[in-house]
């Protein structure tokens, strides 16, 4: 017959695998949720991808800057080791000429985009490892030398929603909350009052800036995207955003409440379905 001491040992046993079992599921639970709830500045969807590396390979003559885009854009994990190698010359120093040399021959040509890079540096912590975010946050700083960008890229203050808007193609929308494309969300950055559009990606519950605006008048917001091009001109009046293409995009403001539900609901969905 068992002792009762034995008895407990193994109560006791068992009640502390069952409570190690619980705090691992809250903890990834947790994990997978602060994946989830966030926004990411150098998220990329696939269908934004695509469509930017299309438009660059459609260019003859490529400038450096558009090369090393489609670059990062295609082969990010290719570009992020190069990035590594360029901030491990810099690292070790030496002559100019010599440091010039060797960035040339990791891609990086003009003394411009070797500025950058220096500048890219300094802005990291000396233990970050670079990574595909931290590529896309130097692709983002090389295609807008004017700092247009540089209240998301370096924010630490408050961003706060300003309206929601939903578009259309060439006509007033008419399924509320639409396709994620048409899907909006404007923000200001506080002191300055920076304005940025937004984007939330429904399949991974991100939300990401695809343009900042440039130019505010009376009557327009003209916004450029996280590559330096001209995304839309909206016009304040009647909401309609014109495409460099010429099409209009006719847009409905959603108050900004409503699209954080709508978010909140696609996140909540997600984590369910990773959870069985």
């Amino acid at each position: 017959m068992m002792s009762i001491e034995l008895k407990l040992g193994r109560v006791r046993m068992m009640n502390a695998q069952i409570f190690c079992l619980t705090v691992w599921t809250v903890l990834a639970t947790s994990s997978i949720a602060d994946g989830l709830y966030r926004s990411d500045v150098t998220f990329v969807s696939d269908v934004d991808r695509q469509a930017e590396v299309e438009k660059l390979i459609a260019i003859e003559t490529p400038s450096e800057q558009q090369y090393l885009t489609q670059i990062a854009l295609e082969k990010p994990e290719v570009f992020a080791r190069q990035l590594r190698r360029a901030r491990e010359i810099l690292r070790i120093g030496g002559e100019p000429s010599q440091i010039r040399s060797k960035l040339t021959a990791e891609g990086f040509y003009s003394p411009d985009t070797q500025s950058a890079l220096e500048a890219f540096f300094l802005s990291l912590h000396p233990e970050d490892v670079i990574n595909i975010s931290h590529s896309m946050n130097f692709v983002m700083r090389l295609n807008n030398p004017t700092n247009e960008w540089t209240h998301l890229l370096d924010a630490t203050g408050k961003l706060d929603d300003y309206a929601a808007l939903e578009c259309a193609p060439n006509q007033v929308p008419t399924k509320f909350l639409g396709p994620p494309e048409h899907q909006y969300l404007m923000q200001v950055a506080h002191p300055n009052m920076e304005l940025s559009l937004w984007r939330f990606d429904a399949r991974e519950a991100i939300t990401y800036p695809i343009a900042t605006a440039t130019e505010t008048t009376v009557e327009t917001y003209l916004f450029i995207d996280r590559f330096g091009a001209e995304l839309g001109m909206l016009n304040r009046e009647n909401l309609s955003m014109q495409l460099p293409t010429g099409d209009i995009l006719q847009c409905q403001k959603v108050d900004a409440s409503i699209m954080r539900a709508y978010q909140d609901h696609r996140r909540e969905l997600i984590l369910s379905e990773k959870q069985l």
